[in-house]
């Protein structure tokens, strides 16, 4: 097998593609997984602990957007969060405070 090989397996009528971990490609596709989750920071004025889920979220290497709840009221409707900051992925309320690292990526893995 050449290196950076992709191989194609057909069983069944279904076709897997099996890549080589080379050079950290594996990685490289997880990482660009975790860019296509859309998250969202549900956040309030000077709450201390919503920079602590951003700076996960930067280490990640996952976009998000930071929404003040108290300029767009509307958002609770939607996700009732008692305390900030609240944390959507893909549309979905995961956690309301602060997730531990491993929490939040395995809630980014399952998207």
């Amino acid at each position: 097998m050449r290196k950076n090989q992709i191989n194609i397996v057909i069983k069944e009528s279904l076709i897997i593609f099996v890549a080589l971990h080379v050079n950290g490609h594996l990685q490289k596709i997880q990482n660009n997984l975790f860019k296509m989750v859309k998250v969202l920071i549900l956040t309030t004025p000077g709450c201390v602990t919503c920079s602590q889920v951003e700076s996960m979220l930067d280490k990640l290497k996952v976009k998000y957007k930071v929404i003040d709840v108290t300029k767009d009221p509307k958002i609770l409707k939607k996700y009732p969060i008692m305390a900030a900051p609240g944390v959507v992925i893909n549309g979905k309320l995961e956690f309301t405070g602060v997730p531990s690292e491993k929490d939040l990526r395995k809630a980014l893995n399952k998207k």
